[in-house]
Order: structure tokens, then C-alpha cells, then sequence
């Protein structure tokens, strides 16, 4: 059975026949959205579902991890992603009530002095009870002090980082689950772990608007923003050197995080209720400036680049932007965990569950590459929808949609015929890979609605 070609694709083939005619040359435009090329991929194998990737100081990176059995994975890797050095521990606390019992690490990050600080509870002495724990180790992962502290309920360490002054700040959540309270607030700590303040961002009943702070980070004037949810809302709180609430705003998006960007405001990314990406653009009082929507999934990092745009790593793509929020490039990778950028330039990917893979920094060059007409592709249940496969070389495109050859990562989201048309089938998202002549390009796709 022959294909149906859209009009669509007769206009885009006729088009590229035309300008090849006449010689044209597409240069920097067919360069510009291509996504850099992996310099080197590493798979660890160690069991461990890696969480966490840092730099270190002078060269190398720092990867982090836990089992499902709560063990703690670090590891030092050189700048080729070479293992160095490893090592595998159970974290242990007395309790409040002085019992020892295995601890759940929510949160771990990697110290200037090549040591590690460690976040999470230990079981109290009531099922829904769980008390938070504080733990340091040195740069061999040997634990120098650990800290307990009652939370009162049902405790949620969610995440703990190091300060300028040596210190540290952490954002906890504690629930009475028989009665429906709550209550979430930030901490400073000394270098011993000793509670210097406590800020209470929100608490309340059963029937008060959830509120819970989730990721907190140091910022250049010495305070502190942190980002939560408030019901269904981002939320991001300013703090002062001391700990008091400057401002607080809430933002129309859910699953967030917010960095301060190089003009001292801030940057929002998170997902609107209908699957939208929507990045927003404050001032340093937290007023928005622009607001951003692309095609994405579940958010899991945010972070600046070198250039002053922004990196944005979500559970199946990673997305890179310029200073003012429009999408350079995207490049799809299964099972993303975080995504930075780094000093030396490049941009450094956890894949679940132990792949760590490094980026080139600049786009692919217009020599020789392949590229769908999309990078991101929507369409509702039992739709069908045509691509448009090109190959590019010294500058010169070619349509080849009838001469590559086309898979879905997940069959029973998508189906792909071998011209490239592709039929939703259930509600999803998954990756189109697409292949000519021994190159290889994908696109993230998503279908929407239900199966008929």
C-alpha cells in the first residue's frame, strides 16, 4: 500500500529540489538547532540508581547514589568519565527514641574539601514517625559526625547543601497523618550540623492549602531562594542572611525549580497542567518578565550556561536555551536524572539508572547530519502524522523521507509505518529514531487523549 504524501511534504521536497538547483547554501540556518554530539558515554554497572553529578575542585566529577535497599553509592570519575575511585556504605542513626536503624537518604552533595554531606530520616518510634538525620563524611566516605533531629511526626528531609561560611541549609516537610497537619520550613547549620535558625515557611490543618519547601540554594547577596509548592502552584520563597522572608510568590506551574540567573533575578521551569514545559523569567522581586512554553515531560534539573542561557533536563529530553528562553536545541535521552553545565565547556548527563554521558558544547557543524523537520511531535489518539526526513551535507538538503528507516521506542504509544507516518495509539511519551545512511536522528513524541 502506497503512502498518502501530504501537501506538506510535496512543497518542503520541491523547495530543497530548488535551492539545490540553484545552488543555494543554508549554512548557520541548518546548523541552528542541532544538538551537540556525545563526546564519550560511560555505563557503570554498580546497581545503584546515580541521582547527583558534580564537578569537583581542579578536575574530575563527583557521581551519587542510592539502592532501593538504602545503601550509598560515591564515586570520583576523571574528566574522560574514568572511575577512580568508589565506595558503597549503609548510613545508621540512633533514633530519639535510642534505637539504630538504617537511614533513607533523600539528598547527598558533594563537598569543597572532597567530603560529602548527607540528608535524610530514620524510623522513630511509631511506624509513621521519622526523625531527621544529618550525616558529614570525608573525602574517603568515612563518616565523621552524623546528627539526629525529632521532627515531630512524619518527617521529609528533601534536600541539604553546603554555604559559603562552611555551614549548611536544609528544607524539610513533617505530616501527622492521623490528624492532617503539617508544616515546612529551611534550616541554617553550623560546620557541626548544630541548628543556628529555623525559618517556618508554611504549616496548617487538613483543610489548608498544602504548602512544602523543597530545594534551597545560596545566592550572591548572601541570602537564600528557595522553591516548593504551594497546592498545585510553584512557590518560591526570599530570604535574607538571617533567615527572614523577604518576599514570597507563586507561580501558574507545578514540579519546579528556580535558579538565580545572571542579572540577579530568577528563572522558573515546571509543567503546566495540560504537559506543557513553561519557563518564566523574574526580576529580583520575583515578577515575572517572560513566560516560555515548549513540549516536555517530568522536570528534573535546571541550571545556567556558560553563555548566559539555560540548561533544562527533563525525564526523556534536555533542552538548551539562550538568555531570553527560546529553545536553541534539544537532544532526547531515556531516563535523564540531571543535567549541568561545565567549566571546561560541554554539558554533563545522568541517564538512569548508572550512564554518564558528556556533550560537546557547540551545536553539530551543517557538514554532514540528518534531521527531522521536528525535534518535539504532538498528536491525539488514532491521529496520523507525517515527518519530514532530511539529510544535509556541506550545507545542501535532501529530502530522504522514503529512504529511512523509522522505530519508536515504545511501540504501544506510537506506531511508525516506513515512511516515516506515524499513528498515536495511547496516551504517552516516547522517542522516534529515525535512520539514513548511518546517521541517526530522534524526536521526542507525545500522545494525548485517550484510547478509542
Amino acid at each position: 500500500m502506497k503512502k498518502r504524501v501530504s501537501w506538506r511534504k510535496l512543497i518542503l521536497a520541491g523547495t530543497l529540489a530548488f535551492n539545490l538547483f540553484i545552488g543555494w547554501n543554508t549554512g548557520h540556518s541548518v546548523a541552528q538547532g542541532l544538538s551537540p554530539e556525545t563526546l564519550w558515554e560511560k555505563n557503570y554497572n554498580t546497581g545503584f540508581a546515580l541521582s547527583e553529578v558534580q564537578e569537583m575542585e581542579g578536575n574530575g566529577y563527583s557521581v551519587m547514589g542510592t539502592s532501593g535497599d538504602g545503601n550509598l553509592f560515591v564515586a570520583n570519575m576523571d574528566e574522560q568519565g574514568n572511575q577512580l575511585w568508589s565506595k558503597e556504605f549503609q548510613l545508621q542513626a540512633i533514633n530519639t527514641s535510642g534505637v539504630e536503624k538504617n537511614v533513607t537518604v533523600s539528598s547527598i552533595h558533594h563537598l569543597d574539601d572532597g567530603g560529602y554531606i548527607v540528608g535524610g530520616t530514620v524510623p522513630g518510634f511509631y511506624f509513621r514517625y521519622n526523625d531527621y538525620v544529618i550525616a558529614k563524611t570525608d573525602e574517603n566516605g568515612v563518616i565523621q559526625w552524623t546528627r539526629v533531629f525529632d521532627s515531630g511526626a512524619n518527617g521529609h528531609f528533601n534536600m541539604i547543601r553546603d554555604t559559603q561560611d562552611g555551614g549548611y541549609m536544609n528544607a524539610i516537610f513533617s505530616e501527622s497523618l492521623n490528624v492532617g497537619s503539617f508544616q515546612t520550613a529551611v534550616q541554617k547549620r553550623d560546620r557541626s550540623g548544630t541548628t543556628e535558625w529555623t525559618t517556618v515557611l508554611g504549616s496548617g490543618g487538613p483543610n489548608s492549602p498544602q504548602v512544602q519547601a523543597r530545594t534551597i540554594e545560596e545566592i550572591a547577596d548572601g541570602g537564600y531562594i528557595v522553591s516548593g509548592t504551594k497546592d498545585t502552584n510553584v512557590a518560591i520563597w526570599k530570604l535574607d542572611s538571617s533567615g527572614e522572608i523577604v518576599w514570597e510568590k507563586s507561580y501558574n506551574c507545578n514540579g519546579g525549580y528556580v535558579i538565580q540567573a545572571p542579572d540577579g533575578g530568577y528563572v522558573i521551569v515546571g509543567t503546566r497542567p495540560e504537559g506543557k514545559t513553561v519557563l518564566i523569567k523574574t526580576d529580583a522581586m520575583g515578577k515575572e518578565s517572560w513566560t516560555k512554553t515548549m513540549n516536555g515531560g517530568q522536570t528534573v534539573s535546571l541550571t545556567n550556561t556558560s553563555d548566559g542561557g539555560y540548561l533544562i533536563g527533563q525525564s526523556q529530553l534536555l533542552i538548551k536555551t539562550d538568555a531570553a528562553g527560546t529553545k536553541q536545541w534539544s537532544k532526547p535521552i531515556r531516563g535523564l536524572t540531571k543535567a549541568i553545565s561545565v567549566k571546561n565547556g560541554g554539558y554533563l548527563i545522568l541517564s538512569s539508572p548508572d550512564t554518564l554521558l558528556k556533550l560537546a558544547e557547540n551545536s553539530l557543524p551543517p557538514q554532514t547530519a540528518l534531521k527531522l523537520d521536528s525535534e518535539d511531535y504532538s498528536l491525539m489518539v488514532g491521529q496520523t502524522l507525517d515527518t519530514v526526513l532530511t539529510s544535509v551535507y556541506e550545507g545542501k538538503q535532501v529530502n530522504v523521507s522514503h529512504y529511512g528507516s523509522y522505530s519508536i521506542a515504545d511501540p504501544s504509544i506510537l506506531s511508525v509505518d516506513s515512511y516515516g507516518n506515524m499513528t498515536g495509539l495511547n496516551y504517552g511519551q516516547t522517542v522516534l529514531t529515525a535512520t539514513y545512511k548511518g546517521l541517526q536522528t530522534k524526536a521526542n513524541v507525545y500522545v494525548y487523549g485517550k484510547k478509542k
